[in-house]
């Protein structure tokens, strides 16, 4: 049943190039017209106070003096986050060259100018990410990526914007601790400046991480809803939700815009990155889909899990005077 509802995350990794464009090409019905009927009215409403009623046990969970102790022992990974991050990042870029593509499959690099040029590009700023080597330059040239690809794909960027979000953020931070720039810091004994805007860092990765989710679920589940219906009779999803069609895809964009909101709120985010990590997880085993363009995803996941909150984030401020006590 889980399985099948992480099966409408990705609905172009999915779907051949045929069957993505004609149903783009097809009139998309509104999955809120899902609502005419009375009786998934009542199912919505019921998951609606479902859904509120786990949010507030996941609040009550953060208010508690053990969760705050173990949210604080979980935010002495921080250091580590941004290795992780920048890491990820420079090898989905590889992998993004070794699969000829921009980020995901349907962006071939044969539909970009200069493809060749554009392939060894990539490879050498992955390559430069992952050693930590001239990374300000190499996130640099990672972000013009997504702006050339824009040039080109227009607004279906967006949903890639995360990675313009990866190549800012890597930009802001400070000089790795695991990177070749930190140990030619050393062996030049010199200590590494902290970036003025540092502190942005986080929050820009997150930010542009949870708009890029939310874009995928207006996008593609809304507006055009043809995609999602077709991925719900092709793997037969009604046999796993008794449910009308519509109504699966209208449930499926407002969980992923739920989460794509709470993690640009920087609301729960850890109860938020654990709950889409299952759903991600369970959609690359169970339906075979490539690995490699969710590397990113999972990395940033598990990234602003280990981080402790950001000077934007609202957990940050909730029950903070608990979390002082709680030390």
């Amino acid at each position: 049943m889980l399985n099948a509802l992480t099966q409408l995350a990705h609905e172009v990794y999915v779907l051949t190039p045929g069957q993505t464009i004609l149903d783009q090409q097809a009139d998309s019905p509104n999955p809120f017209t899902a609502l005419s009927d009375p009786a998934n009215v009542k199912l919505f409403l019921l998951f609606a106070v479902l859904t509120l009623a786990i949010l507030v046990f996941a609040l009550f969970l953060k208010s508690i003096k053990p969760m705050q102790r173990l949210g604080k022992f979980i935010d002495k990974a921080s250091v580590f986050a941004p290795d992780l991050i920048r890491v990820a990042f420079g090898a989905s870029l590889v992998l993004s060259a070794t699969n000829n593509s921009l980020f995901g499959p349907e962006l071939p690099l044969y539909s970009f100018p200069m493809p060749e040029v554009f392939k060894v590009l990539l490879l050498v700023a992955g390559i430069g990410l992952i050693l930590g080597v001239l990374t300000s330059l190499f996130a640099a040239l990672a972000g013009l990526f997504f702006v050339y690809g824009f040039l080109y794909e227009g607004i279906y960027m967006l949903t890639y914007v995360n990675y313009l979000g990866e190549a800012l953020a890597v930009m802001l931070f400070p000089v790795q601790n695991f990177s070749v720039d930190r140990l030619i810091l050393r062996l030049r004994k010199l200590k590494p400046a902290k970036p003025k805007f540092a502190k942005y860092s986080m929050p820009t990765a997150r930010l542009l991480f949870g708009f890029s989710l939310l874009w995928t679920a207006l996008s593609v589940k809304l507006a055009d809803s043809a995609l999602s219906l077709d991925v719900v009779e092709q793997y037969n999803l009604t046999d796993y939700f008794q449910f009308y069609p519509l109504f699966i895809v209208l449930g499926a964009a407002l969980v992923e815009s739920l989460i794509a909101i709470l993690y640009m709120l920087g609301l729960l985010q850890r109860f938020n990155t654990v709950f889409f990590l299952i759903f991600l997880t369970l959609s690359i085993t169970f339906f075979k889909e490539d690995i490699w363009p969710h590397y990113l995803l999972i990395a940033l996941g598990i990234g602003i899990f280990l981080h402790k909150p950001d000077d934007w984030a609202l957990d940050k401020y909730l029950f903070a005077a608990k979390r002082k006590r709680a030390k």
